[in-house]
């Protein structure tokens, strides 16, 4: 078995888990590119007795941080300053900030270390030799792969962070204040943010833009589809009036032959039964080919074109217009478009005759005429 609990031949018909995967990376990209362009600052104020230092803009909150203001009293890591094998904090009873040094561990581990013991927030400062350098932190939670939890985190530099934690070590009681500062990064800047709303406009105009141009054409194919085949019903029910209609009668070749039989309804023909006789001699159920014919326009068994060579439609004539010829050509399409939608909302009149009107047909007419003076 391979990811999502199914096996891998099951997984690659099914392709179940590529689209969750997929859905996953846009999200983690997006999240990933957001952070990167934009994150803040932090101002610091530290009170030791009767002196205050600050605030100053040393800080950067943490890329999953919340951009909520925290203070207390710092307390320090007992064992390990950099809070990282199961430490305990000299914690004071009254809300408190856990100040740790960066490095052999994740941030989220030094995170929840502190969290466990209820720190009101954790303050990272940076490793030595970088001065008063910050760095953007991402470290995702355990609840949530973007926040840990509702605990600040922020960075401040070496320098900084050392001055602290001698403060502390040597006896004094140091107060911290953490407020949310300015935005950095490129989505600080007025200009990039109109320069992402100009391409992300831009791009959702052309894909609405083409999306529409698409539509508008299959729309305008399946208008053209209806009114063409309108016009071959209106043509082939014209070229069905004009075909031979004859009565079978008693001593007919085909009457009662086991040989003879309608390819349509694949019954035999009886006497006094009204065929139509196509254009290549074969002939069939008057009721049941006229029906046939209005959506075929062909013979059952030869596939002959009854309406012949005057409907006959060349696409090449078509491409071959020019430019102007073919805009033109258009607009007289749409037009005709309503007309043909009229056209074909009306009913088609039904072909087969009765009884009492079974001579409409001229040639079905001169047949009968010649059996009487016969």
């Amino acid at each position: 078995h391979v990811g999502c609990g199914f096996p891998a031949s099951e997984m690659h018909r099914r392709g179940f888990c590529r689209p969750w995967l997929w859905i996953w990376l846009l999200a983690w990209a997006a999240h990933r590119t957001n952070a990167s362009l934009l994150y803040w600052s932090a101002y610091v104020t530290i009170a030791d007795g009767n002196r205050t230092l600050g605030p100053c803009e040393c800080g950067l909150y943490g890329l999953h941080s919340p951009l909520n203001s925290a203070q207390g009293l710092v307390a320090l890591p007992r064992n390990d300053p950099l809070a990282c094998n199961d430490t305990a904090f000299d914690a004071p009873e009254e809300p408190w900030i856990a100040l740790v040094k960066r490095g052999d561990c994740l941030y989220t581990d030094k995170i929840e270390a502190a969290k466990s013991q209820n720190a009101s927030a954790v303050v990272i400062y940076n490793i030595d030799g970088t001065g008063n350098e910050t760095n953007e932190m991402m470290h995702p939670g355990t609840v949530s792969p973007f926040q840990t939890g509702d605990i600040v985190v922020i960075m401040i530099g070496n320098a900084f962070g050392k001055d602290i934690s001698h403060m502390v070590m040597n006896g004094s009681k140091v107060y911290m204040k953490i407020e949310r500062g300015n935005p950095r990064g490129l989505l600080s800047n007025p200009v990039w943010i109109w320069i992402m709303c100009f391409i992300f406009i831009t791009v959702t105009a052309l894909t609405l833009g083409y999306f529409t141009i698409v539509s508008v054409r299959r729309i305008h194919q399946i208008w053209r589809f209806r009114c063409e085949q309108t016009h071959l019903k209106s043509v082939a029910q014209k070229a069905i009036q004009k075909l031979k209609v004859r009565t079978l009668k008693r001593g007919d070749e085909e009457v009662g032959s086991e040989a003879h039989s309608c390819a349509v309804c694949i019954e035999g023909y009886k006497e006094g039964e009204v065929v139509t006789v196509l254009t290549c001699s074969h002939f069939f159920h008057k009721s049941c080919i006229e029906p046939w014919l209005l959506e075929h326009r062909t013979c059952p068994m030869c596939k002959s074109d009854i309406l012949g060579a005057k409907v006959s439609h060349s696409p090449k004539v078509f491409e071959e217009m020019s430019p102007v010829l073919r805009f033109l050509h258009n607009n007289v399409e749409l037009s005709l478009l309503f007309f043909c939608l009229m056209t074909d909302a009306e009913p088609t009149p039904h072909l087969t005759q009765t009884k009492e009107r079974s001579h409409d047909n001229p040639a079905f007419e001169e047949d009968m005429t010649n059996t009487v003076k016969k």
